[in-house]
């Protein structure tokens, strides 16, 4: 079960995570996953600034605009 940053939470800076992640939330920063961790990023999330993990998936129709993703990226279910 992944760490879950919910949709109400409102974050800033940096993250490093050591499991699985998803973003509901909005998060201004860095996020870096370590190792296999994915993070997935959900249709309602606002982000800005950059994505890297191992795998990152990402809900059709999310916003990206200002986010850089890096890593394995493909579509969430």
């Amino acid at each position: 079960m992944p760490s879950i940053i919910g949709s109400t939470v409102v974050m800033n800076g940096e993250l490093i995570v050591g499991e699985d992640l998803e973003i509901k939330g909005t998060f201004n920063g860095t996020i870096t996953g370590q190792s296999q961790d994915t993070v997935t990023v959900r249709r309602i999330a606002r982000l800005s600034g950059e994505v890297s993990a191992s795998l990152v998936q990402v809900e059709d129709g999310t916003n990206l605009e200002n986010t850089v993703l890096s890593g394995r990226i493909r579509l969430a279910e």
